[in-house]
């Protein structure tokens, strides 16, 4: 009997391209593809967008299932707030799917997975209801530690996680009712990184840390000074961003709004062909955000790769 693996992500239409990449990108990585059972959640994406996953997933041999979320309460939360329906969605994760379903990896959308899915699936989780990675852009901050400990409340040596990568033990997160009471604590305060906060403060000492390599996010890709500054982080960071499992393209700068760059986004456009995408029209810039220019951004990879070599 094979081992199935469940992979939640939560899109909308303008997401569904980049969630299609990504599945690609664990598809593409993983020795048993058929063993990977996604399920997306939304509720606007298209019929056409929803083909063209499903056609995606099922030239691997895998399978996709969407849900379309009906919680009335969670609807009135997001129209009063400034957060979008999508944060909230993988906060609902088990209420939404199968009570059959135990355990499941949540991820963003706008990132690469180069390592097996399966290695992630069996770490142990030592009765964890909650498994994530540090937040190295944060918990290097002494700025942001302090932002946490005013308008969070966690103390400012206290493990910080990035919750676009999670393992959630959903018998667990059943049992204690933790959906309902991070949506709550969420939709209640004006957290400065929203539903993340709200998730680190309900699972304070409470979560397994993953390795660095599972979510490399972009303080740890750009080696930012304050990560090179401390010798604790500085070492880590090193070593994920020698050998990344999971590239995270968390921030301003997202891999389809520039032409291919090396060490930056070739590798996006390279899992997007093998998607049923292949054929849009790149780059694609978002102008509802002011515009980055890209060569600042190589130039910082290029220096995160002086930094890197001359520090091994």
């Amino acid at each position: 009997m094979k081992k199935q693996v469940n992979i939640c992500f939560a899109t909308d239409n303008n997401y569904a391209q980049h969630t299609a990449v990504a599945m690609t990108s664990i598809l593409k990585n993983t020795a048993h593809p058929s063993n990977i059972r996604f399920y997306i959640m939304g509720d606007d994406i298209g019929d056409e967008n929803c083909k063209k996953l499903k056609l995606t997933v099922e030239q691997f041999g895998s399978t996709v299932q969407f849900i379309k979320l009906s919680n009335e309460n969670l609807a009135q939360g997001f129209v009063s707030g400034q957060i979008s329906r999508t944060c909230y969605f993988r906060l609902d994760i088990p209420n939404v799917l199968s009570k059959e379903i135990k355990k499941i990896i949540y991820l963003d959308g706008d990132l690469l997975v180069y390592d097996d899915i399966i290695n992630m699936w069996n770490t142990d989780m030592q009765g964890k209801p909650l498994a994530a990675v540090c937040d190295l852009g944060i918990m290097a901050s002494k700025r942001k530690r302090r932002e946490k400990l005013e308008k969070v409340g966690l103390a400012t040596k206290e493990p910080y996680f990035n919750s676009g990568v999670m393992i959630m033990d959903l018998e667990l997160w059943r049992q204690e009712h933790y959906a309902e009471k991070v949506i709550k604590l969420a939709l209640e305060n004006n957290f400065p990184n929203h539903d993340q906060d709200a998730l680190n403060k309900i699972f304070s000492g409470n979560w397994f840390q993953l390795p660095l390599n599972w979510n490399v996010i972009p303080p740890v890709f750009e080696l930012l000074p304050k990560i090179l500054l401390n010798s604790a982080y500085r070492e880590q960071a090193i070593k994920a961003r020698e050998n990344p499992a999971i590239f995270h393209y968390a921030g301003g700068y997202k891999p389809w709004e520039y032409k291919i760059y090396q060490k930056f986004n070739e590798q996006y456009y390279k899992y997007l062909q093998f998607t049923a995408f292949k054929k849009v029209i790149m780059p694609q810039f978002d102008y509802r955000r002011k515009h980055r220019s890209i060569r600042r951004q190589v130039m910082r990879l290029k220096l995160a790769d002086f930094w890197q070599k001359l520090l091994k």
